[in-house]
């Protein structure tokens, strides 16, 4: 699965319209406040066994932010 395709996965359990859910929109723009942010990220380590570290979520403000830290995490 692409990563793109499991942040759309996890997110439309927040919000209805996953054709919002590009790599260019901004958490904003999808209306997902640092809390969802934050279950996104829970929700993505559990299912890629991943883990990332606090420091690594402060700069993550678009859809690509997150496919980017994941991408460098799955290596």
């Amino acid at each position: 699965m692409e990563t793109l395709d499991l942040l759309r996965m996890i997110i439309t359990e927040k919000i209805r319209y996953t054709d919002k859910i590009v790599p260019e929109a901004t958490m904003k723009e999808l209306g997902l406040d640092s809390l969802d942010l934050v279950e996104v990220i829970l929700a993505a380590e559990e299912k890629l066994d991943i883990v990332f570290e606090d420091d690594e979520l402060m700069n993550l403000h678009t859809i690509q932010d997150v496919i980017n830290l994941i991408e460098r995490k799955k290596k």
